[in-house]
Parts: structure tokens; sequence; C-alpha cells
């Protein structure tokens, strides 16, 4: 298993444990942590260290990270993975990430998590982007020429 693999089902391990300093100490001082619920983007260790800690007192503790499968390498790595209530996968409750590491520090660097939507619109999406491409070409367009 890859040093990268091994970091972060240890991050996994200490939020699943509510164990916030153990993540945290795994996290690089120069951290960009993008979660996609969110708006803003986490910037620096305080910001992640406040988002996890945020994140697990907003849910219960049998509220659980379960990693279905992770690939990569030393420095980067991606996870597939679920979450659980009591052992119970919870509805809406899977995801995507992308994490990579500091070749310096070895500690989390950068990391985008992407959560499965509750609303799901199906082939309406489609629909959307055709509606909102024209769009989005004159705003760009505006944009690029001013």
């Amino acid at each position: 298993m890859s040093q990268a693999a091994t970091t972060i089902q240890a991050i996994y391990t200490a939020i699943n444990h509510r164990d916030i300093p153990q993540a945290i100490a795994l996290v690089d001082e120069q951290c960009t942590y993008e979660d996609l619920n969110f708006s803003a983007t986490f910037m620096g260790r305080a910001a992640v260290q406040g988002l996890f800690e945020e994140s697990c007192q907003a849910v219960p503790e049998d509220l659980q990270f379960v990693i279905d499968d992770v690939t990569g390498d030393d420095r980067a790595v991606g996870v597939i993975w679920h979450v659980e209530l009591s052992g119970m996968a919870f509805p809406n409750g899977r995801g995507v990430s992308f994490y990579r590491f500091s070749p310096e520090s070895g500690k989390l660097i950068y990391a985008r998590d992407c959560v499965e939507p509750t609303i799901k619109p199906g082939k309406i999406a489609f629909v959307i982007i055709r509606w909102v491409t024209p769009l989005l070409r004159y705003w760009l367009g505006r944009q690029i020429s001013e």
C-alpha cells in the first residue's frame, strides 16, 4: 500500500474516532481543502481543522466514513467512500475524493471532496446545460472582451 493511501486511511480513522488532533497532525500548514458542499475553499491547516471540528460536532458519533476503494501512488490518491450510520449505509452518503500530499512534509496539501447530491436531476441536467450554455458563452465572451 502506498504512503499516501496509508496516510489517508489514518485521517479517516481519526475522523471516525472524532480525534481531530490526530487527523490534523497529518495535514500540512499550507493545505487547500475543497469540499464541494461548500462555496468557499478552506485554506490552511487552521481552516481545515475548523471544517473537521464542525463536521464532527454536526453529525452523530455512529456516523462513520467507510473507504470502499483507494488508488494512487505515494503523493496522490483517489478514494471512493460511503457513509454508514450504525453500520448501515446512509442514504445519499456516497462520494469520491482526491488527495495530494506534500513531497516536503508528507502531509495532506490538497483535497477535493465530491459528495453524492441529494437531488438527482438525471437527464434534466442535459437540458439545463443546453439552455445555460449559450448564456454562459455570451457572458464569458463579454468578460473576455472587457
